[in-house]
């Protein structure tokens, strides 16, 4: 049984992988590709993300979402819905104001936040099952799907591990900088 560990940094944070497996050596630099692909596509702040084409469309059209965006999508909104929540995929304004974790961060002022409360209300992203298509209603909105994206994609990371017969892994995603 040989093993096989792996730290990078992604998702703004230290990631680290372990496995034991036949073929481990094979196995985790694939794990780490999946990832490296999670946030390519899934990024909230970078322009040529999918989740951004959505973003720049807000107020638009709707977009057409690959299937595992599209699934991140409609678990988060149907999670952001319920008045107890404290979860709200739609709060992709209010972040890109504050910038935490960025260089650039700032506190906006209150009127800027009272501005942008109007844009994060969840019961504005329509979603299509049929065509898969995601519409954010107003112009300005924007999804940040950081909040649900890490527990996603770990358990798309174990499905894979599973299928390939691991029996033994250590994946985390939230490690310290």
């Amino acid at each position: 049984m040989n093993e096989e560990r792996r730290t990078c940094y992604l998702m703004g944070t230290v990631i680290k992988l372990w496995i034991q497996h036949e073929q481990a050596d094979e196995l985790l630099p694939e794990a780490e590709n999946r990832l490296i692909d999670y946030e390519k596509r899934f990024s909230a702040n970078d322009d040529a993300s999918e989740l951004m084409i959505i973003n720049h469309q807000a107020g638009v059209a709707p977009v057409k979402a690959d299937d595992e965006l599209f699934e991140l999508i409609q678990l988060g909104k149907k999670h952001s819905l319920p008045k107890d929540s404290f979860l709200n995929i739609a709060i992709g304004p209010l972040i890109q104001a504050w910038r935490i974790g960025f260089d650039n961060a700032n506190r906006p002022s209150d009127q800027m936040v009272q501005l942008l409360l109007q844009r994060i209300d969840p019961q504005n992203i329509y979603i299509n099952e049929e065509a898969k298509t995601v519409f954010l209603e107003k112009k300005g909105m924007s999804l940040d799907l950081g909040a649900i994206a890490k527990g996603y994609f770990a358990d798309k990371l174990l499905t894979f591990f599973k299928e390939n017969g691991v029996h033994s892994a250590l994946i985390d995603l939230g490690g310290m900088c």
